[in-house]
Protein backbone atom coordinates (compact mmCIF):
# COMPACT_ATOMS: atom_id res chain seq x y z
CA UNK A 1 0.00 0.00 0.00
CA UNK A 2 0.86 3.43 -0.86
CA UNK A 3 -0.22 6.99 -0.26
CA UNK A 4 -0.21 8.65 -3.47
CA UNK A 5 -0.96 12.71 -3.80
CA UNK A 6 -3.52 13.66 -5.96
CA UNK A 7 -4.15 17.56 -7.41
CA UNK A 8 -6.76 17.03 -9.67
CA UNK A 9 -4.80 17.70 -12.81
CA UNK A 10 -4.61 14.30 -14.00
CA UNK A 11 -8.48 13.77 -14.74
CA UNK A 12 -8.42 9.76 -14.92
CA UNK A 13 -6.71 9.40 -11.15
CA UNK A 14 -9.20 12.45 -9.95
CA UNK A 15 -12.08 9.82 -11.29
CA UNK A 16 -10.70 7.05 -9.16
CA UNK A 17 -10.39 9.66 -6.27
CA UNK A 18 -13.68 11.12 -6.58
CA UNK A 19 -15.49 7.48 -7.17
CA UNK A 20 -14.48 6.93 -3.18
CA UNK A 21 -14.85 10.48 -1.93
CA UNK A 22 -18.46 10.62 -3.34
CA UNK A 23 -19.28 7.07 -3.02
CA UNK A 24 -19.19 7.20 0.29
CA UNK A 25 -21.55 9.85 0.54
CA UNK A 26 -23.84 8.51 -1.36
CA UNK A 27 -23.77 5.22 0.52
CA UNK A 28 -24.22 7.03 4.50
CA UNK A 29 -26.85 9.98 2.97
CA UNK A 30 -30.12 9.53 2.33
CA UNK A 31 -29.87 13.13 0.04
CA UNK A 32 -26.36 12.66 -1.24
CA UNK A 33 -24.97 16.13 -1.58
CA UNK A 34 -21.50 17.50 -3.09
CA UNK A 35 -19.67 18.42 -5.99
CA UNK A 36 -20.11 16.80 -9.47
CA UNK A 37 -16.27 15.00 -10.22
CA UNK A 38 -15.34 17.49 -13.15
CA UNK A 39 -16.47 20.85 -10.72
CA UNK A 40 -14.80 19.03 -7.74
CA UNK A 41 -11.66 18.35 -10.26
CA UNK A 42 -11.25 21.84 -11.17
CA UNK A 43 -11.88 23.41 -8.19
CA UNK A 44 -9.13 20.96 -7.05
CA UNK A 45 -6.55 21.61 -9.94
CA UNK A 46 -6.83 25.52 -10.22
CA UNK A 47 -5.49 28.19 -8.15
CA UNK A 48 -7.75 30.92 -5.70
CA UNK A 49 -7.01 33.90 -3.86
CA UNK A 50 -8.47 32.91 -0.38
CA UNK A 51 -7.88 28.51 -0.64
CA UNK A 52 -6.03 25.83 -2.28
CA UNK A 53 -7.22 22.11 -2.11
CA UNK A 54 -5.59 18.48 -3.04
CA UNK A 55 -6.27 14.98 -1.78
CA UNK A 56 -4.49 12.09 -0.68
CA UNK A 57 -5.61 8.14 -1.17
CA UNK A 58 -4.02 5.04 0.04
CA UNK A 59 -3.46 2.58 -2.70
CA UNK A 60 -3.05 -0.53 -3.37
CA UNK A 61 -2.15 -1.80 -6.78
CA UNK A 62 -4.63 -0.81 -8.93
CA UNK A 63 -7.11 -0.82 -5.88
CA UNK A 64 -8.13 2.70 -4.40
CA UNK A 65 -8.84 2.45 -0.18
CA UNK A 66 -9.43 5.23 0.59
CA UNK A 67 -9.01 9.03 0.09
CA UNK A 68 -8.53 12.78 1.93
CA UNK A 69 -9.64 15.49 0.56
CA UNK A 70 -7.80 18.47 2.28
CA UNK A 71 -8.57 22.16 2.17
CA UNK A 72 -5.95 24.62 2.74
CA UNK A 73 -7.23 28.38 4.22
CA UNK A 74 -5.16 31.43 2.48
CA UNK A 75 -7.26 33.72 3.95
CA UNK A 76 -9.11 33.43 7.72
CA UNK A 77 -8.47 30.21 9.25
CA UNK A 78 -5.20 30.05 7.66
CA UNK A 79 -3.79 28.04 10.80
CA UNK A 80 -6.18 25.50 9.93
CA UNK A 81 -6.62 22.65 7.48
CA UNK A 82 -9.60 21.05 6.78
CA UNK A 83 -9.97 17.29 6.26
CA UNK A 84 -12.57 14.86 4.84
CA UNK A 85 -11.98 11.17 5.10
CA UNK A 86 -13.54 8.52 3.05
CA UNK A 87 -12.93 4.60 3.35
CA UNK A 88 -14.60 2.34 0.56
CA UNK A 89 -16.73 -0.27 2.10
CA UNK A 90 -14.63 -3.28 1.71
CA UNK A 91 -11.62 -1.74 2.90
CA UNK A 92 -13.01 -0.29 6.48
CA UNK A 93 -11.72 -1.62 9.81
CA UNK A 94 -8.58 -2.60 8.58
CA UNK A 95 -6.53 1.19 9.40
CA UNK A 96 -7.29 3.32 5.88
CA UNK A 97 -8.82 6.17 7.49
CA UNK A 98 -5.96 6.06 10.54
CA UNK A 99 -3.20 5.85 7.46
CA UNK A 100 -5.03 8.60 5.79
CA UNK A 101 -5.01 11.10 9.12
CA UNK A 102 -1.71 10.27 9.58
CA UNK A 103 -0.23 11.31 6.73
CA UNK A 104 -2.97 14.53 6.70
CA UNK A 105 -1.41 15.43 9.72
CA UNK A 106 2.31 15.54 8.83
CA UNK A 107 1.43 17.44 5.74
CA UNK A 108 -0.64 19.79 8.20
CA UNK A 109 2.26 20.03 10.35
CA UNK A 110 4.83 20.45 7.34
CA UNK A 111 2.86 23.07 6.63
CA UNK A 112 2.76 25.40 9.55
CA UNK A 113 -0.55 24.25 10.52
CA UNK A 114 -1.92 23.89 13.89
CA UNK A 115 -5.27 22.60 13.68
CA UNK A 116 -6.95 19.78 12.10
CA UNK A 117 -10.58 20.15 11.41
CA UNK A 118 -12.99 17.58 10.06
CA UNK A 119 -16.76 17.50 9.60
CA UNK A 120 -18.99 14.54 9.75
CA UNK A 121 -21.90 14.98 7.29
CA UNK A 122 -23.62 11.77 8.25
CA UNK A 123 -24.80 12.41 11.58
CA UNK A 124 -28.28 11.14 12.97
CA UNK A 125 -30.63 13.70 13.05
CA UNK A 126 -31.05 13.70 16.51
CA UNK A 127 -28.27 13.03 18.26
CA UNK A 128 -25.90 14.10 15.38
CA UNK A 129 -23.84 10.40 16.20
CA UNK A 130 -22.50 7.99 13.29
CA UNK A 131 -19.37 6.07 12.87
CA UNK A 132 -17.93 8.98 11.87
CA UNK A 133 -18.32 10.82 14.91
CA UNK A 134 -16.74 7.66 16.95
CA UNK A 135 -13.75 7.77 15.10
CA UNK A 136 -13.31 11.50 15.44
CA UNK A 137 -13.69 11.10 18.74
CA UNK A 138 -11.38 7.89 19.33
CA UNK A 139 -8.45 10.04 17.12
CA UNK A 140 -8.32 13.03 19.60
CA UNK A 141 -11.05 15.35 18.01
CA UNK A 142 -13.24 17.32 19.75
CA UNK A 143 -16.87 18.20 18.68
CA UNK A 144 -17.34 22.02 17.91
CA UNK A 145 -19.96 22.63 16.27
CA UNK A 146 -23.13 21.23 14.99
CA UNK A 147 -25.55 22.49 12.02
CA UNK A 148 -28.81 20.85 10.88
CA UNK A 149 -29.39 19.80 7.15
CA UNK A 150 -32.52 20.51 5.83
CA UNK A 151 -33.57 19.73 2.25
CA UNK A 152 -36.34 21.12 0.13
CA UNK A 153 -37.72 18.67 -2.99
CA UNK A 154 -37.89 20.76 -5.90
CA UNK A 155 -40.73 21.94 -7.55
CA UNK A 156 -42.32 23.92 -4.42
CA UNK A 157 -45.71 24.72 -5.75
CA UNK A 158 -46.81 26.70 -2.88
CA UNK A 159 -43.74 29.02 -2.74
CA UNK A 160 -44.17 31.99 -0.11
CA UNK A 161 -43.24 35.09 -0.80
CA UNK A 162 -43.72 38.25 1.68
CA UNK A 163 -42.76 41.70 0.32
CA UNK A 164 -41.56 43.98 3.29
CA UNK A 165 -43.02 48.04 2.93
CA UNK A 166 -40.01 50.30 2.49
CA UNK A 167 -37.71 47.57 0.54
CA UNK A 168 -37.42 46.72 -3.51
CA UNK A 169 -35.89 43.45 -4.40
CA UNK A 170 -32.90 43.11 -7.25
CA UNK A 171 -31.70 39.64 -8.38
CA UNK A 172 -28.56 38.83 -10.36
CA UNK A 173 -27.24 35.33 -11.48
CA UNK A 174 -23.35 34.66 -11.95
CA UNK A 175 -21.80 38.33 -11.30
CA UNK A 176 -22.75 41.09 -8.73
CA UNK A 177 -23.53 44.44 -10.85
CA UNK A 178 -20.85 46.63 -10.21
CA UNK A 179 -23.41 49.77 -8.36
CA UNK A 180 -23.69 46.62 -6.06
CA UNK A 181 -20.57 45.53 -5.44
CA UNK A 182 -19.00 47.56 -2.35
CA UNK A 183 -21.95 46.89 -0.10
CA UNK A 184 -22.13 43.22 -1.02
CA UNK A 185 -18.38 42.92 0.09
CA UNK A 186 -19.73 44.16 3.43
CA UNK A 187 -22.62 41.83 3.61
CA UNK A 188 -20.48 38.81 2.68
CA UNK A 189 -18.33 40.27 5.59
CA UNK A 190 -20.80 40.92 8.03
CA UNK A 191 -22.66 37.10 7.04
CA UNK A 192 -18.56 35.60 7.74
CA UNK A 193 -18.77 38.16 10.93
CA UNK A 194 -21.56 36.77 12.30
CA UNK A 195 -22.75 33.28 11.24
CA UNK A 196 -23.07 31.11 14.14
CA UNK A 197 -19.53 28.94 14.89
CA UNK A 198 -20.18 27.20 18.30
CA UNK A 199 -16.72 26.79 19.68
CA UNK A 200 -14.65 26.20 16.31
CA UNK A 201 -11.39 27.94 15.84
CA UNK A 202 -12.54 30.56 13.39
CA UNK A 203 -11.16 33.76 11.97
CA UNK A 204 -13.62 35.51 9.84
CA UNK A 205 -12.87 36.41 6.29
CA UNK A 206 -12.48 40.52 5.21
CA UNK A 207 -14.23 40.30 1.85
CA UNK A 208 -12.66 42.42 -1.01
CA UNK A 209 -14.15 43.18 -4.33
CA UNK A 210 -11.31 41.04 -5.87
CA UNK A 211 -12.09 38.24 -3.83
CA UNK A 212 -15.89 38.38 -5.05
CA UNK A 213 -14.69 38.65 -8.08
CA UNK A 214 -12.16 35.44 -8.08
CA UNK A 215 -14.69 33.47 -6.23
CA UNK A 216 -17.48 34.68 -9.09
CA UNK A 217 -14.59 33.16 -11.49
CA UNK A 218 -14.07 30.52 -9.84
CA UNK A 219 -17.59 29.01 -10.14
CA UNK A 220 -18.15 29.44 -13.74
CA UNK A 221 -15.09 27.82 -14.33
CA UNK A 222 -16.17 24.81 -12.38
CA UNK A 223 -19.56 25.53 -14.28
CA UNK A 224 -21.69 26.00 -11.84
CA UNK A 225 -24.77 28.39 -11.54
CA UNK A 226 -25.64 30.89 -8.98
CA UNK A 227 -28.83 32.72 -8.29
CA UNK A 228 -28.84 35.97 -5.87
CA UNK A 229 -31.97 37.96 -4.44
CA UNK A 230 -31.42 40.98 -2.52
CA UNK A 231 -33.18 43.97 -0.37
CA UNK A 232 -32.53 47.42 -1.23
CA UNK A 233 -33.97 50.23 1.71
CA UNK A 234 -34.94 52.35 -0.58
CA UNK A 235 -35.14 54.98 1.44
CA UNK A 236 -31.39 55.08 2.30
CA UNK A 237 -30.21 52.89 -0.84
CA UNK A 238 -28.77 50.42 0.88
CA UNK A 239 -28.36 46.73 0.52
CA UNK A 240 -29.77 45.35 3.12
CA UNK A 241 -29.85 41.92 2.59
CA UNK A 242 -29.52 38.52 0.37
CA UNK A 243 -29.61 35.08 -0.48
CA UNK A 244 -27.72 32.74 -3.06
CA UNK A 245 -28.97 29.38 -4.14
CA UNK A 246 -26.82 27.45 -7.08
CA UNK A 247 -25.32 24.42 -8.65
CA UNK A 248 -24.45 22.66 -11.52
CA UNK A 249 -25.58 20.98 -14.92
CA UNK A 250 -23.30 18.37 -13.86
CA UNK A 251 -25.57 17.24 -10.90
CA UNK A 252 -28.93 19.04 -11.54
CA UNK A 253 -30.54 16.89 -8.95
CA UNK A 254 -28.06 18.67 -6.38
CA UNK A 255 -28.42 21.82 -5.41
CA UNK A 256 -27.37 23.99 -3.14
CA UNK A 257 -28.54 27.19 -0.42
CA UNK A 258 -25.59 28.87 -0.01
CA UNK A 259 -25.92 32.35 1.82
CA UNK A 260 -28.57 33.85 3.86
CA UNK A 261 -27.77 37.55 5.24
CA UNK A 262 -29.78 40.31 6.69
CA UNK A 263 -27.58 43.39 7.92
CA UNK A 264 -27.49 44.01 11.51
CA UNK A 265 -29.15 47.35 11.07
CA UNK A 266 -32.32 45.76 8.76
CA UNK A 267 -33.17 42.85 10.99
CA UNK A 268 -36.45 42.67 12.33
CA UNK A 269 -38.32 43.11 9.50
CA UNK A 270 -38.37 39.41 7.94
CA UNK A 271 -36.48 40.44 5.02
CA UNK A 272 -34.72 36.70 5.18
CA UNK A 273 -38.12 35.32 3.72
CA UNK A 274 -38.85 38.34 1.55
CA UNK A 275 -35.68 37.68 -0.43
CA UNK A 276 -35.83 33.57 -0.17
CA UNK A 277 -38.91 32.94 -1.63
CA UNK A 278 -38.29 35.26 -4.97
CA UNK A 279 -34.78 33.50 -5.18
CA UNK A 280 -36.81 29.77 -5.31
CA UNK A 281 -38.89 30.79 -7.81
CA UNK A 282 -35.77 32.01 -10.14
CA UNK A 283 -34.23 28.88 -9.72
CA UNK A 284 -37.42 26.89 -9.76
CA UNK A 285 -37.96 28.77 -13.19
CA UNK A 286 -34.34 27.87 -14.96
CA UNK A 287 -33.62 24.64 -13.81
CA UNK A 288 -34.52 20.99 -14.57
CA UNK A 289 -36.94 19.76 -12.05
CA UNK A 290 -37.32 17.53 -9.62
CA UNK A 291 -34.22 18.44 -7.52
CA UNK A 292 -33.10 18.81 -3.79
CA UNK A 293 -32.39 22.06 -2.08
CA UNK A 294 -30.24 21.76 1.05
CA UNK A 295 -29.48 23.91 3.55
CA UNK A 296 -27.31 24.07 6.87
CA UNK A 297 -28.02 25.91 9.90
CA UNK A 298 -27.15 25.78 13.42
CA UNK A 299 -29.57 25.00 16.08
CA UNK A 300 -29.45 28.70 17.37
CA UNK A 301 -29.99 30.07 14.27
CA UNK A 302 -33.71 29.22 15.18
CA UNK A 303 -35.53 32.40 13.08
CA UNK A 304 -33.42 30.96 10.00
CA UNK A 305 -34.69 27.43 10.70
CA UNK A 306 -38.53 28.64 10.75
CA UNK A 307 -38.05 30.56 7.96
CA UNK A 308 -36.85 27.13 5.95
CA UNK A 309 -39.40 25.22 7.53
CA UNK A 310 -42.09 27.93 6.59
CA UNK A 311 -40.78 27.60 2.95
CA UNK A 312 -40.98 23.40 3.06
CA UNK A 313 -37.49 22.50 3.96
CA UNK A 314 -37.38 19.36 6.19
CA UNK A 315 -34.33 18.23 8.64
CA UNK A 316 -32.64 14.88 7.50
CA UNK A 317 -29.08 14.64 9.17
CA UNK A 318 -27.09 16.72 11.61
CA UNK A 319 -23.44 18.14 10.81
CA UNK A 320 -20.74 18.10 13.05
CA UNK A 321 -17.58 19.90 12.67
CA UNK A 322 -14.61 18.56 14.69
CA UNK A 323 -11.19 20.12 15.92
CA UNK A 324 -7.65 18.53 16.66
CA UNK A 325 -4.94 20.60 17.66
CA UNK A 326 -1.76 19.60 17.00
CA UNK A 327 1.36 19.82 19.50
Amino acid sequence: MEIVWVDGRDAEVFRRFYAVKFGVRREELEFPVGMGVEEARVFMAREHADMRADGLGLVDGDEWLGVAWLDWWLVGNTGTVDVELAVAPAYRRRGVATKLLDAAIERARADGRRIVSGTNLAGDPVTGESPGTAFAAARGFVKKHTELHQVAELPMTDLVEQPVDGYEIVQWREHAPDEWLEQFVELLTGMSEDVPSGERTSEAVHWTPELVRDAEDRRVAQGRFTYTTAAVHTASGELAAYTQMGGTPETPDRLNQYDTYVRRTHRGHRLGIAVKGPNLRALQAGVPLPAVLHTWNAPENAPMIAVNSKLGFRPVAQRTMWERTLL
